[in-house]
């Protein structure tokens, strides 16, 4: 069941603030239900209400809905009802919510711009081959002159596309079938995860995002009360990257037996910066706070480097285009020319 990440957080918050305010828990979530807008979210929360009036903790009833709420969300609600503060924490989700909402937002706002570009070019291109090309191909070859090579390979790209087009088409498919399925299987998901995070440039911007939701997710769990080593292991099933997710899972047995937790960073995917800070927020009690900078710093770092690679973008696709209609010009003016020359 997919629930918007919105619903959760007008949820979370709204919770938060009838309970920081004095009305009881049952009766906090209980008028979210009738508030929520997405239906199945409605079901969810009245199930909640029912499990919360028949005695059950409150982390228990969303323990009940994993599909919807998180190890994450889950662990946080129970240290605060542990530790008295289930209102604060609370607040720390709805605060980590809100910033991945934030972040993912960003993301997308910097890819979208260039993936219309690619889009647009490529459809450009291939309905010109396919539809454009083939109607000028017979005027291109009437001429009894040797074609200038500029023609030749319009020519040849005008005859691949008109003859084999269905089979790149459905090659294209394929290929798209075969990596969903791929990713779906442990071994082939946990390649992909390798491949991606060493992809040239693409590759650091990964690397750095994964760095952001590390940070964001332990620093709110130790913030809400939750214990190293539980906290290590709820980031974990947190992370998107099984690399990653192997990294953080072996650091819980060295912590467990009381070692320090930037002694066991691995320095191949965590920068010295991240490992520094850890160490240091640890000698001075200050761990979240020197996470929350870590998550901060490197989520300016993915939003400029993704503005940088926009900006390099926009003229190589510029260049690419010209370079396309310079080629048809010369391939459809170098005939003429050549029947007027002679």
């Amino acid at each position: 069941m997919h629930i918007p990440e919105r619903d959760k957080l007008i949820f979370t918050r709204n919770v938060a603030v009838m309970t920081k305010s004095g009305i009881p828990l049952l009766e906090a979530v209980r008028s979210q239900a009738s508030q929520a807008a997405h239906p199945s979210f409605r079901k969810v929360i009245g199930s909640m209400v029912r499990d919360i009036e028949a005695g059950r903790r409150f982390s228990l009833a969303l323990e009940r809905h994993p599909s919807v709420f998180s190890p994450f969300y889950v662990n946080a609600v129970r240290a605060g009802e542990k530790a008295g503060s289930l209102e604060q924490n609370l607040e720390y989700i709805a605060l980590q919510i809100e910033a991945s909402m934030a972040f993912k937002k960003a993301l997308t706002s910097a890819l979208l711009y260039p993936a219309f570009l690619l889009v647009a070019v490529f459809s450009v291109g291939f309905a010109v081959a396919y539809f454009i090309l083939p109607a000028i191909a017979d005027l291109l070859t009437s001429f009894e002159s040797e074609p200038p090579f500029a023609t030749n390979i319009i020519l040849l790209v005008s005859f691949a596309v008109r003859e084999y087009a269905v089979f790149f088409l459905l090659g294209a498919v394929a290929a798209v079938a075969c990596g969903l399925l791929l990713a779906q299987g442990k071994g082939g998901k946990a390649a992909i995860d390798r491949i991606a995070l060493h992809v040239p440039v693409l590759g650091n911007i990964l690397r750095q995002a994964h760095l952001v939701e590390t940070a964001t997710v332990l620093s709110t769990l130790l913030k809400s009360g939750v214990p190293v080593h539980e906290s290590l292991e709820v980031t974990a099933q947190s992370l998107g990257n099984s690399v990653y997710r192997k990294a953080v899972e072996k650091m819980i047995p060295p912590v467990l037996k009381g070692n320090p937790l930037s002694a066991f960073l691995d320095r191949r995917l965590f920068p010295p910066l991240f490992v520094q800070m850890v160490e240091v927020g640890e000698k001075s009690a200050r761990i979240e706070q020197n996470l929350d900078f870590i998550a901060s710093f490197y989520q300016k770092e993915v939003e400029q480097s993704l503005k940088n690679i926009l900006t390099l973008l926009e003229p190589v696709l510029l260049i690419i285009v010209g370079a396309a209609v310079l080629l048809l010009a010369l391939a459809i003016f170098g005939p003429l020319y050549q029947v007027a020359g002679s």
